[in-house]
C-alpha cells in the first residue's frame, strides 16, 4: 500500500478516519443520552451510553487494527480485514443478546442507540474516506491507456 497522492500515508489514513468518525458518533452518543433521557426516563440513559460506547469502541478497534497492519501484504490486510469484520459482528451481536438480559438495561433505548451510532460512524467514516482521496491504482501503470477501439492503445 503507497502513499496516496495527498501525501497521506495509509496509517495515518486510518488515524485520520478514526478521528473523523468518532467525533460525529460520540455527539450521536450525547444526543441518543438526552433523548433516552427525555422520551424513557433518566433510567435510560446508561443504556443508550452503554450502546454507544460499544460501537464506538468496536468500530474504533477495527481501525486501530487495520492502521497497524496497513503496510503487511495486501493479501494478510484482506484476512485481518475479514477476521476482524467478523469478530466484531459476532461479539456486538453477544454483548446486545448478554446486555439485553441485565436488569438496569433498556434493550430497545440500547439497540437503538447501537443503530443510531453504528449509522453514524459509518457515514462518517465513508465520508472521511471519500475526502481523503486515495487513489484506487496508479494512472498510467502497466502500459498504454485504452483507446477509442478499447484495444488498449495497441494496434493490430
Amino acid at each position: 500500500m503507497s502513499d496516496s497522492a495527498a501525501g497521506v500515508r495509509m496509517e495515518d489514513a486510518f488515524g485520520i478516519l478514526l478521528r473523523r468518525s468518532a467525533v460525529p458518533s460520540i455527539a450521536a452518543a450525547a444526543l441518543c443520552a438526552v433523548a433516552a433521557g427525555l422520551l424513557r426516563g433518566s433510567g435510560s440513559v446508561g443504556s443508550a451510553l452503554l450502546g454507544s460506547a460499544i460501537v464506538i469502541l468496536f468500530f474504533g478497534a477495527r481501525l486501530v487494527v487495520m492502521r497497524r497492519t496497513a503496510r503487511a501484504n495486501p493479501q494478510l490486510v484482506l484476512v485481518v480485514a475479514l477476521a476482524v469484520y467478523t469478530v466484531k459482528i459476532v461479539l456486538l451481536g453477544l454483548a446486545m443478546l448478554l446486555l439485553t438480559r441485565v436488569a438496569w438495561v433498556d434493550a430497545q433505548v440500547l439497540g437503538l442507540a447501537v443503530l443510531v451510532t453504528a449509522v453514524v460512524w459509518l457515514a462518517a467514516e465513508m465520508r472521511g474516506f471519500v475526502r481523503l482521496r486515495i487513489p484506487v491504482f496508479a494512472a498510467g501503470a502497466g502500459g498504454a491507456a485504452p483507446d477509442e477501439s478499447g484495444a488498449g492503445g495497441r494496434r493490430a
